[in-house]
């Protein structure tokens, strides 16, 4: 029974940190996007490449609201799914209107998460590896 229950429990860390890598990707995904969207954007003849690039950030952005769990994730996830609508909005805006400056806006908020998400999933990784006693351990 013990055996079960610790199964189940490493199962769940390891789909866990599995999501968490998923999510920094999908950020990745974003922020890629972004700076080349960012890249062209003043330029006229090139708009129809800023308009891809501003659809895959908004892609990634419905991808990181979708993995919110906002029932466990209380004020937190209800926070970021309200700052992912924020971003995806503003890029609409900054496409619309040829606004560089809420596109450099959104790619900043991409790299703070980015980068927090990152923290925290390292954080993750190291609480959940496993306890190694290397007292008996022969060399």
């Amino acid at each position: 029974m013990m055996k079960a229950g610790y199964g189940a429990y490493k199962g769940a860390q390891s789909e866990t940190n599995d999501k968490g890598k998923l999510i920094l990707v999908t950020y990745d995904v974003a922020i890629k996007h972004a700076r080349l969207a960012l890249e062209v954007f003043d330029d006229k003849k090139k708009i129809e490449e800023r308009a891809k690039h501003i659809f895959k950030i908004q892609d990634a952005l419905e991808e990181l609201q979708v993995s919110l769990n906002l029932d466990a994730g209380g004020e937190i996830a209800a926070n970021l799914f309200n700052l992912y609508s924020y971003m995806f909005s503003t890029t609409i805006d900054a496409n619309i209107h040829g606004d560089r400056a809420k596109m450099e806006e959104v790619l900043r908020y991409l790299e703070t998460l980015r980068e927090a998400w990152g923290q925290a999933h390292l954080k993750s990784k190291a609480e959940s590896a496993p306890d190694i006693n290397l007292e008996n351990a022969s060399v």
